[in-house]
């Protein structure tokens, strides 16, 4: 199977399996809004980002290496797996002992919202041990499966705990019972397939291994600064109803970030094996996914924006009707952010992890700084400006680095087509703009779909070759 087969093949099951997930996870969210109020929605917020600052760095940071060494040596998987189930539960009982400790001190709901959410976000660090050896082994779909699983789960235990009106504090503890039933799930699969844990790993494999992973783990950490310090800087400085809105608004965007983030997945694990030893094959899955993302991002920026008035209301109810603005001027984020998860997996693929640690710094000192900044003055609009502005600093960051090594390998003229149809798809949907927001919403999709294919930046053969993937 070749490299642009394997690429198609776990792109679509990954990109279908984060879509069909992220449907799922946005409708939990939806309901739990819907049920919470701004106000306690805040505090659900809160709760998952503050914890989340603490305990990314035993789980996002912790992937790009175990998938590196495993794509490399599939023979290795076993001590991997070994020594990333034991750092990361180490990792996730350390911060939900501390965000209990608080709790004990100060008696503080927020307190003990965040050690519930430890909880939940330890089983899902666990859970990541398994996924990183489907993902070094290329077998995406059988993260799929696991992704999907768990958000069915996670959807189901709060369905019940809306019927019965379960508060906030019962809710996130749903949460952490369905990350339990996922890392169940994963195990048997890992077990069976792929790899087990094994008792021949010693004390200096830990060491090796986590003083390897300290750029890594670094990296996650400074680049969730810039993901979850706005809604801990909102709490500080504008409130709970003001963190219930933004994060409406912000969870919209990151159900986004996850179809690049499928590409970083399917194309990380090809970028690790062929760099150095084959460049021509490196540059053309570099590029072919160069062109998937910006053919997606360019769309879905101009159009997100145009409907943000009528589709926030629509989706989260007139408490938070105000919260489009955030969307409008979130949603020019996501095409900075899908070129930076690709030049992040690239970047990780040639060593340079340190130099993602810089990008992710800078783009926390930008996000963290223009939110001391703004937010005093415009309150939730200024994360959404903050945003911009930092994916925008690590993106050109992150070129500059690449272009360095590897001068030309992104053609950038290709954004020029996409550009010419989400024009065209902007006039329908002003045309369209008295139609209700959903056939809006389909019809400059489709106007968008139509314009690519005339404007031969795909063709039916082509796209049709992708569906398909490997025969």
């Amino acid at each position: 199977m070749n490299h642009q087969s394997r690429l198609s093949r776990n792109y679509i099951s990954l990109a279908l399996a984060h879509f069909t997930a992220k449907v799922i996870s946005f409708v939990a969210a939806v309901v739990i809004a819907r049920h919470l109020g701004a106000d306690d929605f805040g505090v659900f917020t809160f709760s998952f980002a503050a914890t989340t600052l603490a305990i990314v760095i035993f789980q996002a940071g912790l992937t790009p290496l175990v998938v590196r060494e495993i794509a490399r040596n599939r023979a290795d998987a076993p001590r991997y797996l070994t020594i990333s189930l034991v750092v990361r539960a180490a990792g996730a009982l350390t911060v939900a002992l501390v965000a209990g400790g608080i709790y004990a001190a100060t008696g503080s709901t927020a307190a003990l919202a965040a050690a519930i959410a430890a909880v939940a976000l330890g089983f899902s660090s666990i859970l990541a041990s398994f996924t990183d050896v489907f993902q070094g082994f290329e077998r995406m779909e059988f993260v799929a499966v696991v992704l999907v699983f768990n958000n069915l789960a996670t959807l189901a235990f709060v369905v019940f705990a809306v019927a019965v009106g379960a508060g906030v504090l019962p809710i996130i503890g749903l949460y952490a019972a369905a990350n339990v039933l996922s890392v169940l799930f994963g195990a048997v699969i890992c077990f069976a397939k792929f790899a087990r844990p094994t008792a021949g790993v010693r004390w200096n494999d830990f060491k090796a291994f986590v003083a390897e992973a300290v750029p890594f783990s670094l990296s996650a950490l400074v680049a969730s600064l810039y993901w979850r310090s706005d809604a801990v800087l909102l709490k500080l400085l504008a409130g709970d109803r003001a963190v219930g809105i933004y994060g409406a608004s912000a969870r919209i965007v990151e159900g986004l970030v996850l179809v690049a983030g499928s590409f970083r997945e399917a194309i990380y694990p090809i970028l690790s094996k062929y760099w150095p030893s084959s460049p021509d094959p490196f540059r053309e899955a570099s590029r072919a996914a160069f062109k998937f993302l910006i053919a997606l991002a360019i769309p879905i920026g101009v159009g997100t924006s145009i409907v943000a008035y009528k589709l926030f209301p629509f989706i989260y109810g007139p408490d938070y009707a105000e919260g489009w603005i955030v969307l409008a001027i979130l949603i020019w984020a996501l095409g900075a952010i899908f070129v930076r998860e690709l030049t992040a997996a690239t970047l990780f693929a040639f060593d340079l992890q340190k130099m993602v640690l810089a990008s992710n710094a800078l783009g926390a000192v930008v996000s963290v700084g223009l939110n001391l900044a703004l937010i005093p003055h415009i309150s939730y609009v200024g994360p959404a400006v903050a945003g911009v502005c930092a994916a925008l600093a690590t993106t050109s960051f992150n070129l500059i680095m690449i272009g360095n090594k590897v001068r030309g390998l992104y053609r950038w003229r290709l954004a020029a087509r996409p550009a010419v149809a989400a024009a065209v798809m902007a006039a329908a949907l002003a045309l369209g703009w008295r139609w209700p927001v959903l056939l809006n919403v389909c019809w400059g999709a489709g106007v968008y779909g139509a314009m690519i294919l005339v404007t031969r930046y795909y063709r039916l053969g082509q796209i049709g070759q992708l569906l398909r993937g490997p025969r």
